[in-house]
């Protein structure tokens, strides 16, 4: 199993505003949702300390992104590649790029789901 299996809160902030998500990061999957509804969904691999992936998402109709991107209309798919440390510090700040604006992400682990994780 990889270190980087578990139950993540993300702290996220952008240009125009500020918000929190959850993650999953298990078998090689992403999935999590966010204080405004939207819902993630990704695929990630581990290769020499770093998480390499993706995660996935759409906009609703007239939505705004704390990254300051308004949607008039339902986004297309999002796609946003992940570059992290296979081992997240929790008092790093990580800057993700997304195709609508770059995001500050602060990931605090509340739980590991390796076997050897002993629950972080």
């Amino acid at each position: 199993m990889d270190n980087i299996e578990g139950i993540y809160t993300a702290y996220l902030a952008g240009a125009t505003g500020q918000g929190m998500a959850m993650f999953v990061f298990q078998d090689h999957k992403i999935a999590g949702a966010d204080v405004s509804g939207l819902v993630f969904s990704g695929s990630y691999s581990v290769e020499k300390g770093m998480l390499i992936g993706e995660l996935v998402y759409t906009m609703p109709v007239g939505s705004t992104s704390i990254t300051g991107a308004s949607f008039d209309q339902h986004s297309d798919r999002i796609v946003v590649p992940l570059s992290l440390p296979a081992v997240i510090d929790p008092n790093e700040t990580y800057c993700i790029d997304t195709p609508i604006g770059p995001i500050n992400a602060k990931l605090v682990k509340n739980i590991g789901l390796g076997s050897d994780d002993n629950g972080k």
